[in-house]
Protein backbone atom coordinates (compact mmCIF):
# COMPACT_ATOMS: atom_id res chain seq x y z
CA UNK A 1 0.00 0.00 0.00
CA UNK A 2 1.15 3.85 -0.79
CA UNK A 3 2.13 5.68 2.11
CA UNK A 4 1.25 9.59 2.80
CA UNK A 5 3.64 11.40 5.28
CA UNK A 6 2.43 14.67 6.73
CA UNK A 7 4.76 17.34 7.60
CA UNK A 8 4.90 20.23 10.26
CA UNK A 9 4.45 23.09 7.58
CA UNK A 10 6.40 25.51 10.08
CA UNK A 11 7.95 25.29 13.71
CA UNK A 12 5.86 25.52 16.48
CA UNK A 13 4.34 23.72 18.87
CA UNK A 14 1.88 21.09 19.05
CA UNK A 15 -1.50 21.41 20.91
CA UNK A 16 -3.46 18.69 19.83
CA UNK A 17 -3.39 15.60 18.34
CA UNK A 18 -6.01 14.27 16.92
CA UNK A 19 -5.99 10.94 15.28
CA UNK A 20 -4.14 7.84 17.02
CA UNK A 21 -2.31 5.13 15.15
CA UNK A 22 -4.76 2.57 13.78
CA UNK A 23 -6.99 5.04 13.15
CA UNK A 24 -9.25 5.20 9.97
CA UNK A 25 -8.78 8.94 8.40
CA UNK A 26 -10.71 10.52 5.82
CA UNK A 27 -9.51 13.47 3.02
CA UNK A 28 -9.75 16.59 5.09
CA UNK A 29 -9.99 15.40 8.88
CA UNK A 30 -8.19 17.28 11.17
CA UNK A 31 -4.95 15.44 12.40
CA UNK A 32 -3.01 17.73 14.13
CA UNK A 33 -3.56 21.83 15.74
CA UNK A 34 -0.05 23.41 16.10
CA UNK A 35 1.03 27.01 17.47
CA UNK A 36 3.18 29.07 15.63
CA UNK A 37 3.35 32.60 16.38
CA UNK A 38 0.42 33.01 18.71
CA UNK A 39 -1.85 31.35 15.62
CA UNK A 40 -3.86 27.99 15.67
CA UNK A 41 -2.67 25.89 12.40
CA UNK A 42 -4.85 22.80 12.08
CA UNK A 43 -3.07 20.11 9.82
CA UNK A 44 -5.99 17.93 7.74
CA UNK A 45 -4.93 14.43 6.33
CA UNK A 46 -4.70 15.16 2.50
CA UNK A 47 -5.75 11.36 2.00
CA UNK A 48 -8.13 8.78 2.87
CA UNK A 49 -6.56 5.62 4.88
CA UNK A 50 -5.51 4.37 7.65
CA UNK A 51 -3.05 5.97 10.68
CA UNK A 52 -0.28 4.05 10.52
CA UNK A 53 1.94 5.76 12.45
CA UNK A 54 2.18 9.44 14.87
CA UNK A 55 5.75 10.87 15.84
CA UNK A 56 4.21 14.23 17.83
CA UNK A 57 2.58 14.33 21.12
CA UNK A 58 0.66 17.46 22.70
CA UNK A 59 3.05 19.92 23.95
CA UNK A 60 6.02 19.00 22.04
CA UNK A 61 7.72 21.53 19.83
CA UNK A 62 8.48 20.45 16.17
CA UNK A 63 10.84 22.21 13.23
CA UNK A 64 9.50 22.74 9.50
CA UNK A 65 9.44 19.45 7.70
CA UNK A 66 9.54 17.39 11.05
CA UNK A 67 7.60 14.25 10.52
CA UNK A 68 3.86 14.38 12.42
CA UNK A 69 1.80 11.27 10.78
CA UNK A 70 1.80 9.14 8.05
CA UNK A 71 -1.60 7.55 6.24
CA UNK A 72 -0.78 4.31 4.71
CA UNK A 73 -3.83 4.50 2.10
Amino acid sequence: MAQETITAPLAGKVLKVCVKAGDKVNEDDEVCILESMKMENTLYAPVSGTVTEVKVAAGQFVQAGDTIAVIEY
